[in-house]
């Protein structure tokens, strides 16, 4: 039996033209709001991100993040997305240092 079932408790990485496809780091500003837009690829259904430095906000309804109006992604965490969420998400430094989210793209 194969190993890569279709099945999202087991997702695979994302191949293209039978090649991983590379993880994406996104540099967050306090000044700036910052989205992944829709650079994934198109097999890709999930995300598995995490934040490296500085904690950043979050939002995922086109509003801009900022206190009281965002989740707080917090820096060491990481977390899983489907690439829906990932498109929307918006995001902005909680504090004047930059913050850095590492995305590993997978399929189901």
């Amino acid at each position: 039996m194969s190993a890569y079932n279709l099945n999202p408790l087991y997702p695979k990485p994302t191949f293209s033209a039978s090649a991983l496809v590379a993880g994406r780091a996104l540099s967050i500003t306090s000044t700036a709001t910052t989205s992944f837009a829709n650079t994934f690829n198109v097999s890709t259904d999930m995300l598995v991100l995490d934040v490296q430095t500085g904690n950043a906000y979050c939002t995922f309804d086109g509003t801009t993040p900022s206190v009281g109006v965002a989740h707080i992604l917090y820096s060491g965490s990481q977390y899983t997305w489907s690439k829906a969420a990932a498109i929307t998400a918006k995001f902005v430094a909680t504090t004047t240092a930059n913050s850095l989210i590492y995305a590993s793209e997978f399929q189901t």
